[in-house]
């Protein structure tokens, strides 16, 4: 009976409310946890369009407009470690409730004045309850990492897009260029070579933008797979990241709060939990050198806990390091932007007034529009940034 009476304290630390739970799962016949809907939520982008209205893309084409609430939906339902995550729950639900009918029926003796029950149904439930703990906390984190892949396959695109923008740009001026160099080359102001040097860097212009290209198609197909839509399917993405100065967040609390909630962490705590069911439980027909072995089991569970905790809390406080750190570049290059704005607003009082080539305004218009795309390229960075440093173990 007092071995009993272990075995109902050892299930009670396990799986505190476990009873309601399997309940409630019992109930509903499912076991999805919310959505990447929910978590959606939680970022700092926000939805600018349905996913049925159109509008046009970088390329001048008229694209289906996607949002990433919508991404991050068709990828959980595509996702094949979402589903084998939900049917791994419902099979240890499953696998919990016959465990608590065998020890309903666990068989009971009277020996030596004591009654003594069966350790292995005891065994098989403290072993389920672990077992349906793990699989939920499992669900979840396969959630969370899909979810995160979205996110930056997602934003890539635009990182992408930026990247044409910003060779088409590049490729006017260098046509401009050309046109001059050919004019100046038939006056015979300007030698051949110069003439075939200009000639060069807008055909390799040329070629930049058409790799560029490339690599957009490429970012959208990975966005593709992941929602499980064909390869040369583009979208226009409506949820572009707006930059929010993060707010001022105690690292060290942040830390304590999240530890407990880590599935990495909860994992390392199942093998202590795991470990010390093998030494109350140990058959002593093994021997005396395995019991020994068993409770070393214990202690290096413990270890690597201890060292699992220490550096999630590390790499925590370096993450919290790169958000400040990309907050100082970004009030860097919001002061290079006024700098490079009122650069251009000279350059264009220059060019009505004829000072200067057409060329060198578009020049200046250039380096404004590169900072910008700049600018919202850190807002993405920052945006993930956020995400990971509240679910690190998404990534």
């Amino acid at each position: 009976m007092k071995q009993k009476a272990a075995a109902v304290l050892l299930v009670l630390s396990l799986s505190s409310g476990l009873v309601s739970t399997v309940q409630a799962d019992s109930s509903s016949g499912s076991t999805a946890a919310s959505t990447a809907a929910s978590t959606a939520a939680s970022t700092s982008v926000t939805s600018t369009a349905a996913a049925t209205s159109k509008t046009s893309s970088v390329t001048g084409q008229v694209l289906p407009t996607l949002t990433l609430k919508q991404a991050a939906e068709w990828a959980q339902t595509n996702s094949y470690n979402t589903r084998t995550a939900e049917r791994d729950v419902e099979r240890h639900r499953m696998e919990l409730k016959n465990a608590e009918k065998d020890l309903g029926n666990a068989f009971v003796d009277f020996i030596d004045g004591e009654y003594v029950d069966d350790n292995t149904s005891w065994r098989s439930y403290n072993s389920s309850t672990l077992s349906y703990l793990a699989s939920k906390k499992q669900a979840q984190f396969a959630k969370d990492q899909i979810y995160f892949n979205v996110m930056k396959s997602y934003q890539s695109v635009f990182v992408a897009e930026n990247q044409v923008k910003n060779d088409l740009e590049a490729l006017e001026i260098a046509q401009a260029e050309e046109k001059i160099a050919l004019a100046k080359f038939a006056r015979g102001k300007l030698s051949e070579y110069a003439k075939n040097e200009s000639t060069q860097a807008r055909s390799q212009a040329q070629q930049t933008v058409e790799q560029g290209k490339i690599a957009l198609q490429k970012s959208r197909d990975a966005l593709n797979f992941l929602m499980g839509q064909p390869n040369g399917t583009a979208y226009e993405l409506v949820d572009r990241p707006v930059y929010k100065e993060p707010k001022k967040l105690d690292i060290e609390l942040h830390i304590q709060q999240l530890t407990d909630m880590n599935p990495n962490l909860w994992k390392l705590e199942d093998s202590i939990k795991t470990s010390e069911l093998n030494v109350r439980y140990f058959d002593f027909n093994s021997g005396a050198g395995a019991y020994d072995l068993a409770k070393m089991d214990v202690d290096t569970a413990k270890e690597e806990l201890a060292k699992g905790q220490k550096d999630f809390a590390e790499s925590l406080r370096n993450l919290y390091a790169t958000v400040k750190e990309n907050q100082k570049k970004y009030v860097q290059l919001e002061e290079s932007l006024r700098t490079a704005k009122e650069a251009l607003e000279l350059s264009r009082k220059k060019w009505a007034r004829g000072l200067i080539i057409e060329t060198e305004l578009k020049n200046n218009q250039l380096k404004v529009n590169q900072i910008e795309r700049q600018m919202e390229e850190l807002a993405i960075e920052l945006d993930q940034n956020e995400y990971t440093l509240n679910k690190p173990w998404s990534t």
